[in-house]
């Protein structure tokens, strides 16, 4: 699974639109349209906060870039 995957799955599962999603990282919906998209990648502090939003570990989404 990507990491764009990954956070598409996690974002679905917590009921939250990629509106709402970018509003909790202070970014743009685009930019989390492009990373479901894997057309970028998010960097390591709004990956720290996506762990947070979605009560998973940083290692566990560090996984989906290392693998």
């Amino acid at each position: 699974m990507t990491l764009g995957e990954k956070i598409q799955k996690l974002r679905k599962a917590c009921g939250l639109s990629q509106l709402q999603l970018a509003e909790q990282l202070n970014v743009s919906r685009q930019s989390i349209s492009k990373w479901e998209l894997n057309e970028s990648v998010p960097d390591i502090n709004k990956i720290i906060k996506l762990s947070e939003v979605f009560s998973v570990s940083v290692d566990e989404t560090d996984r989906c870039l290392a693998g």
